[in-house]
């Protein structure tokens, strides 16, 4: 067929698949991490990658075995991911791709790539689809490999050496976790140096104070929360509230989800010091909590040498969200704003104008946040995009005779969203909120309830349809 890698790439089940592969990447993953949205890139990409292969080697069947064969090589082999991660790394600045045969599960995605070859979409040719889908296409499938490295520090086993607490970490600037660095300290947490000696290998979940079997503590799975042994009971000892523990793990959340280390009790250790004996807990993230000689108990967060009390992340600080929720706000609102407006003007050419317009702002809010000075691919794309959708929208709507009362409820549609988003996330780090989950759920409630009532509001004033030529 003539054109058909124009026809493969911009078949509507192609722009589905890039657009699934933009929403799970950078909105989806960072609010719902887990094994779904970490498949759901791989399916998507591989729909994706096959036809924009093919526009380098119009080879439709070679396409699809090589993107078959490279995601096997780098998905089973060491050598594969360290290629992957070499590539993305020049495109996108510093990035890890992880070997995990587990995702060779998404390879049937492959026979949905073919079955888009064999059923060519003739409206799929026009060079218009094309120039906006192959840029975008470029950008979905480099952004998907894009992973820091940096890991963050958590404490995961402790124990009582000799009268000194030492205390195993991973984490930091490296390939991977690096387990097995250790911090010791001989003064009951007052000051903290490196320990080259062995480090707890395994997290112990119980101990007891030597000499007195009487006298024992446990964490409680899951919980920052210590119990003791007391007159054949076992009653809470040390304890951070389930609410309070919830806004700690926001607190040490990073960029990127997937490298996020669990804020709970992982590890306990009891040991004999001058004047009393002491109770070590590594607490994951948020670093250790100790009981002294005096029975008095304290965070200690991370230091930078060590821990200390003053770095520990405050109970009654507002709660933090990601960096990321201000920016997906706005890119909800303007894809708001331009659907009740698209829904009042009720013309094709708007409805893909305003698509280009968002993408265009997508791509330069991507090409801007970068681990790199800007993405140039990113911020060129956007150079065309913005402009272009934003002036043939003009020009479609002036053509279609759209009302200044439907822009006006378009431009309220767009801020009334963005504040529907952010006010149930403002309202959770001032204390309102238990959960941060909660906040999740009301922002979206919320922003699906509002863009509903704009785009009604805007298809009553619009009424009925009128045929334009």
């Amino acid at each position: 067929m003539k054109n058909s890698a124009l026809a493969w790439i911009g078949h509507p089940l192609t722009v589905i698949a890039v657009v699934v592969l933009l929403l799970n990447d950078h909105l989806l993953k960072p609010l719902w991490p887990g094994l779904v949205t970490g498949k759901l890139s791989d399916v998507a990409g591989l729909i994706v990658a096959p036809p924009l292969l093919n526009l380098l080697i119009r080879r439709p069947c070679a396409s699809i075995l090589l993107t078959g064969a490279a995601f096997t090589l780098v998905k089973t082999t060491a050598v594969g991911a360290a290629l992957a991660s070499q590539a993305w790394t020049l495109v996108w600045g510093p990035s890890r791709v992880l070997a995990d045969p587990v995702d060779l599960i998404a390879l049937p995605a492959l026979y949905v790539a073919w079955w888009i070859w064999k059923h060519p979409d003739v409206r799929a040719v026009r060079l218009a689809r094309a120039v906006i889908v192959v840029p975008v296409t470029v950008l979905a499938v480099a952004a998907t490999g894009q992973v820091e490295i940096y890991k963050p520090h958590s404490a995961y086993a402790v124990d009582v050496i000799d009268d000194v607490i030492v205390v195993a970490t991973r984490g930091g600037l490296s390939p991977g976790p690096s387990v097995g660095a250790g911090l010791a300290s001989a003064d009951a947490g007052n000051s903290w140096s490196g320990w080259d000696g062995p480090v707890p290998a395994v997290p112990r979940m119980s101990a007891c104070v030597p000499g007195r079997p009487d006298r024992c503590y446990r964490i409680v799975p899951t919980r920052l929360k210590v119990e003791e042994s007391r007159n054949g009971r076992w009653v809470t000892a040390w304890e951070i509230s389930p609410r309070d523990q919830d806004r700690l793990a926001r607190a040490h959340a990073p960029e990127h989800p997937e490298h996020a280390e669990v804020v709970a009790s992982l590890g306990i250790a009891v040991g004999k010091l001058s004047g009393g004996y002491v109770v070590v807990v590594a607490n994951g993230a948020d670093g250790i909590a100790l009981r002294d000689a005096s029975g008095a108990w304290r965070r200690l967060g991370w230091a930078e040498k060590g821990f200390d009390s003053s770095n520990a992340v405050s109970l009654t600080a507002p709660g933090r969200y990601p960096d990321s929720v201000p920016a997906v706000a706005l890119l909800a609102a303007l894809a708001a704003g331009l659907v009740t407006l698209g829904c009042g003007v009720r013309r094709s050419d708007f409805a893909k104008a305003a698509l280009a317009l968002w993408v265009g702002v997508w791509a330069f809010h991507s090409g801007m946040n970068t681990p790199i000075l800007f993405n140039p691919f990113a911020v060129l794309l956007a150079a065309v995009l913005v402009p272009a959708g934003a002036t043939v929208m003009i020009m479609s709507a002036v053509r279609g005779g759209t009302r200044l009362r439907v822009w006006a409820v378009g431009t309220v549609t767009a801020a009334v969203v963005h504040y529907a988003i952010m006010t149930p996330f403002y309202v959770w780090s001032a204390g309102g909120l238990e959960y941060y989950a909660s906040a999740v759920g009301l922002s979206i409630t919320l922003g699906l309830a509002t863009i509903s009532m704009g785009v009604l509001a805007v298809i009553k004033l619009r009424g009925p349809r009128r045929d334009v030529s």
